[in-house]
């Protein structure tokens, strides 16, 4: 027969695990806070169309201002095609600055236009943190292509190599900075060579 000893020394096993007894579980429950995280999805449309503006500095003319459209079909999530028409209006060259000579073109002949298309490629897809807050998706892509430039009362072929970075304000509207450099050959002063024409943009496109 069990003593009130033999009792007494069996419960206090059970509560501190003396000799190996068995512990008394006990329920215990985190105090972890869980964030409860949004993510925006883009629209499955795969068009888009972008108007930009922003400077050009066309070889031997000078800067001047640059407008653009542009109409994309966006083929991948990584790879898109896109039509362009950019204008811009060349200054006056070093030559005819200071020797006050006779322009050697007409006002006419200085406007500069492009048009034509390219192909791009996302390079660099990824988030921009503007707050600790929100976060926006945004991408790095480079692109190629070849068109027509018409300036100088000449139309003649032209390249295009450049950069861009999207940043995606909401699903459907973004704004885009573009880096260009339009490359042809010309004649203008008398000999023939290279046009390297470089020119930044900033706008914004829509998605439909």
């Amino acid at each position: 027969m069990e003593t009130w000893f033999q009792r007494i020394f069996l419960a206090s096993c059970m509560v501190v695990g003396v000799n190996n007894a068995p512990v008394q579980a006990q329920e215990v429950t985190p105090d972890i806070k869980q964030n409860v995280i949004n993510e925006n999805k883009l629209d499955s449309e795969n068009w888009s169309l972008a108007l930009s503006g922003g400077a050009i500095s066309i070889e031997d003319f000078g800067n001047s201002g640059l407008l653009k459209a542009q109409l994309t079909y966006h083929i991948t999530e990584d790879w898109y095609l896109g039509a362009e028409l950019a204008m811009a209006k060349a200054g006056l060259t070093s030559f005819e600055q200071l020797s006050g000579a006779a322009p050697l073109l007409t006002d006419s002949q200085r406007e500069w236009q492009f048009y034509g298309a390219q192909l791009g490629y996302m390079l660099l897809p990824g988030q921009a943190y503007l707050t600790e807050n929100y976060a926006y998706n945004s991408g790095l892509s480079v692109f190629m292509g070849a068109g027509n430039v018409s300036f100088a009362g000449d139309d003649v072929f032209a390249m295009q190599l450049g950069s861009q970075y999207r940043l995606f304000i909401t699903d459907w509207f973004a704004t885009e900075l573009t880096v260009t450099d339009y490359i042809f050959e010309t004649t203008i002063l008398a000999q023939t060579k290279t046009s390297h024409n470089l020119a930044v943009s900033l706008g914004f496109s829509v998605y439909f």
